[in-house]
Parts: C-alpha cells; structure tokens; sequence
C-alpha cells in the first residue's frame, strides 16, 4: 500500500537516492535537507513514515524526533532514524521518540531495509520485531567519528552549564539551538522553542527594537537591554547578538541574561543614597547658623559623594561587559585541561599546567581552599542517596592573582577519556562585595553623623571633633582607593571622556591632567608586573637564522637521540640575516621541531632534516620529518586555533595556530606539503628585509 514519506538528510545524494527509489515503490515522497527545513514541511503534509539522518545543520535528527512526538497531530508518524554514526555508538532511539534505526553502510542494504521497515510499519505500535540498529552487518566503528561525538557532548555539557542562556537562530529568526539556561529562561520546553521565531518569543515594543539591533549585527556585536529596558514577561533582560565567523548560514547568536535582580539592587542603592542625601541635608540646615565653616565642609563633602555614585555606575557598566571564567581541572594531577577565553585573558594560557601555578601567586602546592574533595564528596553523597550523580558545589574566595572576588560552581565531570575532571564556572562577584563593605559603611556613617549632630546641639567642640575624625575617615578612604589597580583603566576612560565633553579652565583642568596622569604611571607600574609573564620584548633586531636554530636543535637534540630520531643539518652558506623578534622566531622553530618529533612514531627511529635556503629577498627554513603524515582533509585546518589530530593530554591545538600568527606578523607564511604515511615538510618563508 502505498504510503506518505518524509525524507529528510542533509547529504543531497543521499535524499535523491531514497526519495528516488520510494517515488520507484509507489510512494509520496517529501524531501527535506535539515530539521528546519523538515518542520516547514510538516506544516502542510501529514506523513505516515519519516526517515531522519541524526548529524544535520539547523537542528539535528534526535531533536526533530521530539519535536514531532510532541506534536498531538503527527503521534501516529512512524519515525526511522537512518544516519552513519548509528555505528559509532550506542544510538538509544527509542529516547528520541523513533521506532527503528538504519545505520547507514551500502546503498544496497539501506534499500533492503528501508523496504522491510516500510512492510512493518503496518504493525506498529505493537512493534512485534527486535529493538536492534539495521544494517550494522559489515560496518566498522570509526575513531575520528567516536571522539567528534564525545568532543561534541563535552561542548553541549560547558554550554548547559554556563549561567547565560544561549540561542542560535537563522537568517530568517528561526531557533536551531538553545541551552539549558536558556530553556530555564523563558519557561518552555527545548521542543516548542525550536523552530519558532525567535522574535515570537517578545512582545512589542520590544520586537522591533531587537529586530534594528540583529540588523546590524553583520557589522559588530551589538548589546540591548544595559539602558534601554527588554522585558519577558516581569524579567528583565540583557541580550549580546553576535554573527558566526566564516557561516555561510548567516546565522546569530544571542547571549541572554536575566539581570533583574541587579538592576533592583542598584535601584535600591541609588534610592539609598538620595535617602542619605535628604538626612544630611536636614541635619545640616539644622546647624547652619551656629557653624559655617562646618556648613561648608558638608556641601563640598555631598558633592563629592554625588560625583563618586556617577562614576561608580559607570564603572559597573564596564564590569558587567565582562564574560564568566570556565575551566577543567584533572582531579587526580590538578593539571588544567580547557581554559575558556575570559580565563586567558586573566591568567595567561595555563592549560597542561598545574592549577595553583596559574591561577595562584605564592603556591608550591595544592591551595588550602581547594574545593576537589567537597565536590567528589557531593558526588558521592548524590549517589548514595539515589538522586542523580553529580550537583554543584558553590564557593567563594579572593584570587590573589587577578585581585578579585569570584564565586564558584565546581561539579564532578568525566573529560576525555573518562577521566575524572573539575568543571568550575567562576563569576566576578568583586563589585557585590564591595557593594556590601559600603553598604555596611553608608551605615555606619548615617549613624555616626546622626551621632554628631546631636551631639553638635550640645557642644561645639564635640561638633569640631567628630568632623576631624570624619575628615580622617576621607583621607583614609582615598589613600586606599589609590591600591585598586584593577578598575584604573576604566577611571582612566571616565576622566579621559570628562576632558573631551567638559570644558576645563584653570585649576579644574590641572586636577584632571594629573589625574590622567598618575593613572598612566599606575599602568605602567602594572604593566611591568605583568611582563614577568611575557618576557618577550616584541623589538625587531637583526637575527642570525642559523644561531637561533641551533639554539633550539641543542635544546631538542638529547630528546631526538632519546627517540632514536636522526637529525640532519643542510644549511646553505652565507644566509643574510633577517629583521625579526628573535625569541618569537625561536618559539615557531620550536613548535615545528616538536610537531615533527611527535609525528613519528616507529621503534626504529626516524629522520628529521632541518634546511635553509634563498628564495627571492626571502629565506625559507624547512622542516621535513618522515613521519605519519597529515590527511588531506586535515591540511586545511591544521592553523584552526584549537584544532589538533593529537590526544588532548598531549597538544592543545595552539602551537602552529601561535606559530603561523607570529610569522605573519613578520611578513612571512608557512606551507606545508605532506602525504599521508610517507612524512610531512613544513617551510617557514621570512623577508630579508623585515615586514614592509
């Protein structure tokens, strides 16, 4: 009998092959490239069966299988899941919502199942046949795919855990991703946002106000909800649009957080602080005839606490733009395993290195606060308990590198390879404690100046004294604020936009000059402790290319012998020296040498020949190894930050990503030619003259 079939696969020759041979059989056939493309078709037309590929663009096949099932209209669709990583793993499709699964192998024997399965939908739902995978005769696991999949949940698990919800939607505002914060966030299941418009999601007149902003989002990131209001429903939100890099689908991420609660607290402190205002001002008007010279000192000392809120707001908002730190520590070695960008940049590039190292000042150990026993120890107790395994163990403490507060949600993840790894998710919590350490104060002062004025009624002397101490508390608070070097740039950008909108006279423009001034040497104070991290002096000299190489093949050459590797020098005569940053160059012949050791692999050893020659007012250095080689399909990416065919203990995918931007930053490039099994060559090419 002949039936209604949705085929949807994001493979063009695979979707003409099945809906060819099913349009052969009699049948109706509809075709769809993504789940997508799918729901739209699904608007219009009730199949009877759908075959699904898994791995698809604009929401996968597990996730389309949901997305049906939840529908009321489509309960009696009998759904196959027809893909070719079905071999690769244990595929639990019935958690999909599917009734049978096709890994994909020979045109041949998926038409034989295909036919079968379509004979057997007649039964269902009594599914009378075994809940086994089709098509598995004759098919072997691939690695490469395997690791692809754990390397793919290991990402969807950082996502579900970051604190911001994140949404990808298409060109055309249809949502193809959204993570586990996100769902939380606006309050509906993962199969009723997918799909929809995520402007749908809004009511206006907030939809045309985002609608302007993802607009423009092609050109640079764009923020909404900091100073004008976003509201879902009683929420209040703060969205970043960002565009993908290098997507041809033209799609954008939103980044969203609920910040309700914080725009409420600075609400409350500013009401706060207008409250305080009043009381001063009462209490003020109340002395005014006995003491003016006291008078005066309150009126400048309110002035003052006006202009410090302004530019503590103004501050906050420079804080807030800040993104939350993640990384992964191995709980057995404490050696960091993933350091997220926020975390780089406020650390350096830790990973493979132990933790108290990089994220500590003064350790030669484990930190006393280390919190990997209390989250082994929550594990546990999950599991003991019978509730699910894991649940996250928060903590708060002062990092004495960055000099901040972060609060800490630690768990208990398996990283790869199953090892037993920390995820921790720190947030910058310095400005809530600062925020109470003055909330504190206010209160201590209000009560202090209540205090004095009424002790003021009574005595002018005591009047006279409190003031000093008053004055001391100042002078105090000021010597302490000069310490906080962290938040100096952002008030070096407050008084640097105060100069340029405000016109300054006399002693008001000193004051502001010297400001700007002091600011800068505080900078370059911080800037010299930092160097101890980047020792690189970044000055071009005249380099000798045969001395620096035979720095770094003296450095390598026990390991090589070691190995049982042979190292062969072919230098040319008379090579011109270059205009380079000598120790950069040295770290790219580095990072060659070694990715040249470690793609050999036999116990007889291996060759690796080092070579110099002229080319053209340039001179190239090669690296030729003999060793396993590179796939074409990896050629192309081998520059990819983060991209590496090596284990994740023993590469972080950075090495020839820092390489080739140092030689190009030199004017240089680096080719490479290799062939699989055979060896690899890669040639570093630098002008003579230097970068022009």
């Amino acid at each position: 009998m002949p039936k209604k079939i949705l085929a949807v696969d994001n493979h063009p020759l695979i979707l003409e092959l099945i809906s060819s041979f099913l349009e052969k059989e009699g049948h109706e056939v509809r075709g769809a490239q993504d789940g997508l493309s799918a729901l739209a078709v699904l608007e219009d037309f009730v199949p009877d069966i759908m075959f699904v590929d898994l791995v698809m663009p604009n929401i996968s096949g597990d996730k389309l299988c949901r997305i049906v099932r939840s529908m009321p209209h489509l309960s009696g669709v009998f759904i196959v899941i027809l893909s070719a990583i079905a071999s690769e793993g244990e595929t639990d499709f019935f958690s999909y919502g599917a009734d049978a699964c096709i890994a994909k192998g020979s045109v041949k024997n998926i038409f034989l199942h295909v036919q079968e399965l379509i004979a057997k939908s007649d039964k269902w739902p009594a599914r009378t046949w075994e809940s086994r995978i089709f098509g598995l005769d004759g098919i072997y696991q691939r690695e490469v795919t395997k690791e692809l999949l754990r390397s793919q949940k290991h990402l969807e698990l950082v996502l579900d855990h970051m604190s911001e919800g994140v949404v990808h939607f298409t060109r055309s505002q249809k949502i193809i991703y959204v993570n586990a914060s996100a769902i939380a966030l606006f309050g509906q299941p993962e199969e009723k946002l997918l799909g929809v418009n995520f402007f749908s999601l809004f009511q206006e007149p907030f939809v045309s106000a985002l609608r302007l902003l993802v607009d423009q989002v092609k050109q640079h990131p764009v923020c909404a909800g900091e100073d004008e209001e976003i509201f879902l429903g009683k929420k209040r939100l703060l969205l970043n649009f960002l565009s993908i890099p290098e997507d041809e689908s033209d799609a954008t991420l939103a980044l969203v957080r609920d910040i309700t609660k914080i725009k409420e607290d600075e609400t409350r402190l500013r009401e706060h602080g207008k409250h305080l205002s009043i009381l001063v001002e009462e209490r003020t008007d109340s002395l005014t005839k006995t003491n003016a010279q006291l008078n005066k000192e309150i009126v400048e000392r309110i002035k003052a606490e006006k202009d410090l809120a302004r530019a503590h707001r103004r501050l906050l908002n420079v804080l807030d733009s800040l993104d939350t730190i993640i990384y992964v520590v191995n709980m057995s070695s404490y050696e960091i395993l993933f350091m997220n960008r926020q975390a780089r940049e406020i650390f350096g590039d830790g990973t493979g290195r132990k933790c108290w190292t990089v994220m500590q000042c003064g350790q030669d150990g484990p930190c006393a606060f280390c919190s990997n026993e209390k989250v082994a120890a929550l594990k546990e107790a999950k599991q003991n308990s019978g509730g699910e395994a894991g649940g996250a163990y928060v903590w708060e403490n002062h990092n004495t590198v960055s000099l901040r507060w972060y609060e800490h949600r630690d768990r208990v993840i398996k990283w790869m390879g199953d090892i037993p790894a920390k995820l921790s998710i720190a947030s910058d919590i310095t400005e809530r404690k600062n925020d109470e350490t003055r909330e504190r104060e206010a209160r201590d002062l209000l009560e202090l100046r209540v205090s004095q004025r009424t002790l003021e009624m009574e005595k002018i002397h005591r009047q006279l004294l409190h003031a000093e101490k008053l004055n001391a508390v100042g002078k105090l608070a000021a010597s302490i604020a000069h310490e906080f070097n962290n938040p100096i740039c952002g008030i070096r950008n407050v008084l640097d936009g105060l100069k340029r909108r405000t016109t300054l006279e006399g002693e008001d423009l000193q004051m502001v000059d010297l400001a700007i001034r002091e600011c800068g040497r505080i900078a370059r104070l911080t800037k010299d402790l930092q160097s101890y991290n980047r020792p690189t002096t970044g000055i071009e000299t005249q380099v000798d290319v045969h001395a620096a190489l035979e720095d770094i093949l003296l450095l390598c050459r026990k390991n090589l012998t070691n190995k049982g590797i042979s190292l062969v020098k072919d230098f040319t005569v008379s090579l011109p020296e270059i205009q380079a940053v000598e120790d950069q160059l040295k770290q790219v012949f580095l990072n060659l040498l070694t990715n040249a050791e470690e793609s050999i692999f036999t116990e007889a050893g291996g060759l690796i020949t080092v070579k110099t020659e002229g080319r053209k007012g340039y001179i190239a250095v090669q690296f030729q190894d003999n060793g396993q080689g590179i796939v074409p399909e990896d050629q192309e990416r081998i520059f990819e930050p983060f991209f590496s065919t090596k284990s994740a203990a023993k590469g972080t995918g950075l090495g020839l990503s820092v390489s080739y931007g140092i030689v190009s930053r030199h004017g240089g490039t680096i080719e490479v030619e290799s062939t699989p099994g055979i060896g690899s060559t890669f040639t570093v090419l630098l002008p003579v003259g230097g970068r022009t």
